[in-house]
């Protein structure tokens, strides 16, 4: 009788690794999704409108990259 809450915390201990060590189960916090490879363009239009760099600056990375 005395093994059945024995054996329960053992299996709550062998859930919670496979869950951690092996990346199974539930994600809390983890990016599951394969990251995308973000386009220069939107990148350089992004600091330009946050001010990052001027307008010539801009132009002149804007028409390198669009060669």
């Amino acid at each position: 009788m005395m093994w059945i809450p024995f054996m329960i915390v053992l299996a709550l201990f062998a859930m919670y690794f496979k869950r951690n060590l092996f990346g199974t189960g539930p994600s809390y916090g983890r990016d599951d999704q394969p990251h995308k490879a973000r386009d220069p363009l939107e990148i350089l239009k992004e600091r330009y409108a946050r001010g990052e760099i001027g307008k010539d600056e801009y132009e002149e990375k804007k028409k390198d990259l669009e060669r």
